[in-house]
């Protein structure tokens, strides 16, 4: 059964906004409003009711975010987008939803940030990939700078595949374009990427690489001559092989 997600009125309420909220980090650094989680918590019952009206009603906005840089192995930076407290919620909710439609089609051999699955799990499949099984060669593949580089329309075109209703397409494109604050206050809008920090980019990228690299992983192993396993956890994936003699 093909699931294609076509009401969000249905999907996101009041209900599932408040369940979000409970399940982020209390403790996590504020966004450009400086709304703290603490602080929302304290007024909840009608924050909650005035972000779903807002959302319903199509005038709720995405805030940028604000950038922060934390070191690399090397000595070289990752920006992170610390956003706001009530586009967190938000996306929580929309995440819990989309789950239902694509933990369906994921394939198998993909492990990052998906329900019931971690970092274990794809070291356990990695270590049986390689040691009960006869290989030839082994790859460690990472792409770089993904998050960075993800191409808005093809995201959209991707997305569009199980997500109809318009209204939950227009909040991810503000979403991936909302943009960060640079040092004098004004917006910088993004053109291309989802801003690592923010709790929609990971299901972001495993759609767009179920689209663009495991579908075409599935139909390349088809027509191998021999054996061939991957195993992907976000972007960095081990694709093994067996050539046939």
């Amino acid at each position: 059964m093909v699931y294609v997600l076509s009401d969000f009125q249905d999907h996101i309420s009041e209900t599932l906004l408040l369940q979000s909220f409970t399940e982020l980090k209390r403790n996590s650094a504020p966004g450009c409003d400086g709304i703290s989680w603490r602080e929302y918590a304290k007024n909840l019952d009608n924050n909650i009711h005035d972000l779903h009206n807002r959302l319903h009603k199509g005038i709720y906005k995405p805030k940028p975010a604000r950038r922060v840089f934390i070191p690399k192995a090397g000595g070289s930076q990752r920006p992170l987008s610390i956003i706001c407290l009530e586009d967190k919620i938000v996306q929580l909710a929309t995440v819990h939803v989309l789950n239902q439609v694509y933990e369906t089609e994921f394939l198998g051999f993909s492990y990052g940030f998906r329900q019931n699955r971690g970092q274990h799990d794809a070291l356990d499949a990695l270590h049986i990939a390689i040691m009960k099984r006869k290989v030839n060669w082994v790859l460690d593949l990472d792409i770089s700078k993904f998050f960075d580089t993800v191409e808005h329309d093809w995201l959209i075109r991707f997305i569009r595949h199980r997500v109809v209703d318009k209204r939950i397409l227009k909040l991810i494109k503000q979403w991936i374009k909302a943009g960060v604050l640079d040092d004098h206050g004004h917006r910088v809008r993004s053109h291309l990427g989802t801003p690592q920090g923010a709790v929609i980019s990971p299901l972001l990228a495993n759609i767009y690489l179920h689209y663009s690299f495991d579908l075409w992983f599935n139909k390349r192993r088809e027509r191998a001559r021999g054996d061939a396993v991957i195993v992907r956890y976000a972007d960095d994936c081990v694709p093994r092989a067996q050539m046939a003699v």
